[in-house]
């Protein structure tokens, strides 16, 4: 049998065009209104966003296709939850940017005063229709999903990290700093024990043990041990 399988990694800061939008014009702007008026600075979700944590991950979609029927996810601070290959076009949002949140947030009519920086996070996730898109995806009934998010992206999703459907199994890469954060799914650590097995920088190590899991799956039944046991993810994702 033939297993589906979810990915979900995060929108990055280098992308292959120069910016043409900010935040206020994501806001808002429909997708397609800045995709017309930028022509030419769009590309896939999968090709707009550069960096070697996701050039891992999209090696990584590569060498799980083989295996699995696979749908990758982005979570984009701009445009929400987007597949790899919705057109998109380059722009400046980020959760990373504690004050930039806090700016959109202000912009939503949201009372900001007594909001943390993890609820403001949160709030502007769901401005944006992020964990509710993801929930919904989730429902779809995948056998795995496998989430490489960092520590605010993490806060974004939360909510629907903590609503996986029984049936599936779900792993996150996280630090310590960031397990609390991962809802239903098994914990991955993306450790500085982890980060020294590589030789690799923080910034890239989720995206290489995801790589490395995928390279460590030969075939179907290996991927279906995963799915039953799922300890065997850990072993999988650090260099054999």
């Amino acid at each position: 049998m033939v297993l589906d399988v979810l990915v979900v990694s995060a929108c990055t800061g280098n992308k292959q065009y120069g910016t043409v939008a900010d935040c206020r014009q994501v806001d808002e702007k429909s997708r397609e209104a800045l995709i017309e008026k930028f022509p030419e600075s769009v590309a896939s979700a999968a090709d707009m966003y550069t960096g070697r944590e996701h050039g891992h991950i999209q090696s990584a979609v590569e060498r799980l296709s083989e295996v699995a029927n696979v749908d990758w996810r982005i979570i984009s601070a701009g445009f929400g939850v987007v597949s790899s290959g919705t057109k998109i076009p380059s722009y400046e949002c980020t959760f990373n940017e504690i004050e930039q949140v806090r700016e959109r947030a202000e912009r939503f009519g949201l009372d900001v005063d007594e909001m943390t920086n993890n609820a403001l996070i949160a709030a502007v996730s769901r401005e944006k229709n992020i964990p509710q898109d993801l929930r919904r995806i989730f429902a779809e009934g995948y056998d795995l999903v496998f989430v490489a998010l960092g520590t605010k992206y993490l806060i974004a999703v939360q909510e629907a990290l903590t609503s996986m459907p029984e049936e599936t199994t779900a792993f996150a890469f996280a630090s310590n700093g960031s397990k609390e954060y991962i809802g239903d799914c098994y914990w991955i650590p993306a450790t500085e024990e982890e980060r020294g097995h590589f030789g690799t920088t923080w910034l890239e190590l989720r995206g290489r043990e995801l790589l490395s899991l995928a390279e460590n799956i030969e075939n179907q039944q290996h991927l279906e041990r995963v799915h039953k046991n799922p300890e065997r993810a850990r072993e999988l994702s650090i260099p054999s």
